[in-house]
C-alpha cells in the first residue's frame, strides 16, 4: 500500500468512526474526546495482532504508517486550525479583561509547576534522572494542552467565564512551555549549560514577542485583503486558513519563536478589531467552517494520539507503572498547589476566581497531543540514552491517557458536584423570562394553528399536553434566584449584551458601518466592565461633541472633508444607538425579573433615547444637507437588502435557475460594495 492511500484510509476509518461515536455517544455523559481517545489505543492494539484476518492486513499497514507520524507534523498539521478556531470563537472583550489572570497562570504559573514537577520526579520516583532531565521533562508535561482542554470545554462548560480562563491559558501557557523544554533539552544535549536566569527571561520575551509581532503583521495582512473584497465567502474563508497556518510556520521556523502565541494573536485581532472588516454576510458561515474543521481535526488527532500511545509505547517494568500513577498523582497535587500560590492574586485580578472555580481549574489541567509531540522528539534523539527516552515517552503518554480519561471523563460530574453545570440562579432566572418569552409566541402560533381548516382533525389537546412537558428543560428549571443585587446585575448585563448584538446584527444588515459599529461595540464593552451600567456612554458622548477647532477651521479644505466625514460618524453611531435603545425598551420589561428593574432599566433607556435624539435633532437642523446624503445612502442599502433577499426568495421557491440567481444577487452585491465605497468619495464633492 501507498503511503497517501494509508493516510487517505485512516482518514475515512477516523471520519467515519468518529461519526458512529458521536451518534452512540448522544445523550450520554462521556465525552467525545475520552471515547476518541480510548477507541484510538484499542485499534492501535489490535492493529499489530497476528490472528487477524488477511483483508484487515491492508488496514494495520494503514495505522503502522500514521503511528510513525513526525513529531512535527502533528504540530504543524492540527495545531495551528484547532488553536486558530478555539480564540477565533473566544469573546474578545471577555477574555482582555481575563487576560492578567490567564497571563498569571500561563507564565508564572507555569514555572511553579515545572520547578515542582522537577523536584517530585527527582526525589519521589525511583528514576535515575540528572537534574537537566528532570527539568525537560517537568516544562513538558505541566503545561495544559490547547487541544484537549478546548475540545473537552466545548463538550462539557456552561460558563462561559470559566471557559475562557482555563481555554485562555491553556492556548498561552505552549509559549513558556517550550521556551523551557528547548532550554532543558540543550542542557541535556550539552549545550547552554551556564544559561542564567536573566537568559532565560531574555529568551522567554524573545519567543513571545517575536510571536506576537508575527502574529499582529499576518492579522494586518488579512484586514488590509479582505477590506477589498465584498460577501466572498470562500475567498475570505481561505483566507483565515493561510493566515493560521502561515503564521505559526514563519513564528517556529523563520523566528524560531512561539507559533501559538502568533496563531492566538491573529485570531484574536481578527474576532476583534478585525471583525468589521469581513463582510457582514460571511461572518456566520466563517465560524461555521472553523467549527466543522475543528471537529474534523479533533477526531483525527484524539484517535492518532491513541494509536501512537499503542504502538510506540512498549510496557515497562511493574516500577514504571507505580511511577506513573505517583506522577498522575502528583501533577494533580501540583496543580492544584500552584493554583492555590496564585490564588491571592487570581482573586483580585481580571472577574476574580472563587474556590469551586480554582477546584475545577485544578482538575481541567489535561495534558494532550502538544505533550506527546514533545516526549516522541526526545525518544527519536539517538545522543540520549536509551532507557531515559523509553522513560519519558511511557510516562508522558501515561500522563496523557490518565488526564483525559479520569479527569476528563469526571469534570461533568465535578461541575454538577460543585453547581457549575447549569448557569447561576441570577441569570437562569433571566433565562426562565426568555423562555417565558418562547412560550407566549408558541402560544400565539398554537391559537392560529388551531383555526386552520387545513389542521381541523389534529388531536390538539395531545399536542399542548406536549408542549407543556417541553416548556421548561430540566437545566433551567427556576430556582430561589439569589440575592437582590445578583439579580440587577445579571439583568443589566443581559440587555447590554443584547444591545451589543443588535449592533453586529445593524452592521450585518449594512445600516452600519464599519467605524460606527466598532464606536458603538467598544462603548457597550465598556459599561460592562465592572458593575455593569446602562448609561450614560461617556465615550460616545465624548465623540459625538464637535471639536470647536474642527469647526472653526473647516474652511481649509483636507479639515473641511475630515468635519465632513465626522459628522458621518456621528450621524451614523447616534442612528445605530437609537435604534438599540429602542429594541431595548421592549426587553427591559420582558426580561426584568420583577416590575421595580424593569422601571429603573426604562427609564434610564429613555434618558438615552431623549439625549441622543436631541443630537440627532441638532444634526440634522445644522447640517442637513449632509444627513440628507447619509439618510439616502441608508435607504439605499436597505432595499438593495430586500432586492437580495427578493432574489434569494425567488430560487428557494424554484422560480430562478440557480445560475440566473446568482448572477442576479453578484450585480446587486456589486451595487453595494461600489455603493459602500463611494459614500466616502460623495462626501468629499459634497465638501
Amino acid at each position: 500500500m501507498t503511503d497517501g492511500l494509508a493516510i487517505l484510509l485512516f482518514a475515512v476509518f477516523a471520519l467515519l468512526s468518529g461519526a458512529l461515536l458521536r451518534f452512540l455517544l448522544h445523550g450520554s455523559r462521556v465525552p467525545y474526546s475520552v471515547a476518541l481517545l480510548l477507541l484510538g489505543l484499542l485499534v492501535g492494539a489490535l492493529a499489530e495482532q497476528a490472528w487477524l484476518p488477511a483483508w484487515a492486513q491492508e488496514f494495520s499497514q494503514s495505522v503502522d504508517y500514521v503511528a510513525g507520524i513526525e513529531p512535527q507534523l502533528i504540530l504543524f498539521l492540527f495545531l495551528p486550525a484547532l488553536i486558530f478556531e478555539s480564540a477565533f470563537a473566544m469573546e474578545v472583550h471577555l477574555f482582555r479583561r481575563m487576560l492578567p489572570q490567564i497571563a498569571l497562570l500561563a507564565v508564572p504559573g507555569l514555572i511553579i509547576a515545572t520547578l515542582l514537577t522537577a523536584l517530585l520526579v527527582r526525589l519521589a520516583l525511583p528514576l535515575e534522572w540528572s537534574w537537566p532531565v528532570a527539568l525537560m521533562f517537568g516544562a513538558l508535561v505541566s503545561a495544559t494542552d490547547p487541544v484537549a482542554v478546548v475540545s473537552l470545554l466545548k463538550e462539557q462548560s456552561s460558563r462561559k467565564r470559566l471557559e475562557t480562563l482555563i481555554e485562555g491559558e491553556s492556548l498561552l501557557n505552549d509559549g513558556t512551555a517550550i521556551v523551557f523544554f528547548v532550554l532543558f533539552y540543550a542542557m541535556l544535549l550539552g549545550g547552554a549549560v551556564e544559561a542564567g536566569v536573566a537568559q532565560v527571561g531574555l529568551e522567554f520575551l524573545r519567543v513571545v514577542c517575536v510571536g506576537a509581532l508575527v502574529g499582529l503583521l499576518v492579522a494586518a495582512g488579512v484586514v488590509l485583503w479582505v477590506g477589498k473584497v465584498f460577501n466572498d465567502a470562500v475567498l475570505e474563508t481561505v483566507v483565515t486558513i493561510a493566515a493560521a497556518y502561515l503564521g505559526f510556520i514563519v513564528a517556529e521556523h523563520g523566528f524560531h519563536s512561539s507559533g501559538v502565541v502568533a496563531v492566538v494573536t491573529t485570531a484574536v485581532l481578527l474576532a476583534g478589531v478585525g471583525r468589521t472588516r469581513f463582510s457582514p454576510e460571511v461572518m456566520h458561515y466563517l465560524h461555521h467552517f472553523w467549527e466543522m474543521l475543528a471537529y474534523i481535526f479533533n477526531t483525527l488527532i484524539f484517535l492518532l494520539v491513541g494509536i501512537i500511545i499503542a504502538r510506540l509505547v512498549a510496557l515497562p517494568p511493574l516500577h514504571m507503572w507505580l511511577s506513573l500513577l505517583l506522577l498522575y498523582l502528583g501533577v494533580n497535587v501540583i496543580r492544584g498547589t500552584t493554583i492555590a500560590l496564585l490564588s491571592p492574586l487570581l482573586a483580585r485580578l481580571g472577574i476574580g476566581l472563587t474556590r469551586d472555580k480554582a477546584i475545577v481549574l485544578t482538575w481541567g489541567g489535561l495534558r494532550g497531543a502538544v505533550a506527546l509531540a514533545l516526549a516522541l522528539s526526545v525518544a527519536q534523539q539517538g545522543q540520549i540514552e536509551a532507557s531515559i527516552r523509553e522513560q519519558v515517552l511511557f510516562l508522558t503518554a501515561g500522563l496523557v491517557v490518565l488526564t483525559i480519561v479520569i479527569n476528563g471523563a469526571s469534570i461533568g460530574t465535578l461541575l454538577q458536584w460543585l453547581g457549575l453545570a447549569q448557569l447561576p440562579p441570577a441569570k437562569q432566572a433571566t433565562v426562565v423570562k426568555a423562555e417565558g418569552l418562547i412560550h407566549n409566541e408558541v402560544a400565539d402560533l398554537l391559537e392560529a394553528l388551531q383555526r386552520d381548516p387545513l389542521l381541523a382533525h389534529a388531536d390538539w389537546p395531545s399536542i399542548e399536553r406536549s408542549l407543556q412537558r417541553l416548556r421548561l428543560s430540566a437545566e433551567f428549571q427556576p430556582r430561589a434566584p439569589g440575592p437582590q443585587e445578583d439579580l440587577a446585575v445579571f439583568y443589566k448585563r443581559q440587555l447590554l449584551e443584547s444591545e451589543r448584538q443588535n449592533y453586529w446584527n445593524q452592521f450585518g444588515l449594512g445600516l452600519l458601518d464599519q467605524g460606527a459599529t466598532a464606536r458603538l461595540v467598544e462603548a457597550v464593552e465598556a459599561a460592562l466592565d465592572g458593575v455593569p451600567d446602562l448609561g450614560p456612554r461617556p465615550r460616545l458622548q465624548g465623540f459625538w461633541a464637535e471639536p470647536p477647532w474642527l469647526g472653526r477651521l473647516a474652511r481649509w479644505g483636507w479639515l473641511q472633508r475630515r468635519r465632513f466625514r465626522h459628522l458621518a460618524a456621528v450621524y451614523g453611531t447616534l442612528r445605530g444607538y437609537l435604534q438599540a435603545q429602542q429594541a431595548l425598551l421592549g426587553l427591559a420589561t420582558d426580561l426584568a425579573p420583577d416590575p421595580s428593574m424593569a422601571a429603573a432599566a426604562r427609564q434610564q433607556i429613555e434618558a438615552n433615547l431623549e439625549q441622543a435624539q436631541a443630537l440627532l435633532s441638532e444634526l440634522r437642523h445644522e447640517h442637513g444637507r449632509v444627513v440628507a446624503q447619509l439618510e439616502s445612502y441608508t435607504a439605499l442599502r436597505l432595499l438593495l437588502n430586500r432586492q437580495r433577499e427578493a432574489v434569494q426568495h425567488l430560487a428557494d421557491e424554484g422560480v430562478l435557475e440557480p445560475a440566473e440567481s446568482r448572477k442576479l444577487i453578484e450585480r446587486v452585491e456589486q451595487q453595494m460594495f461600489e455603493l459602500a465605497r463611494g459614500r466616502t468619495d460623495v462626501l468629499d464633492r459634497r465638501a
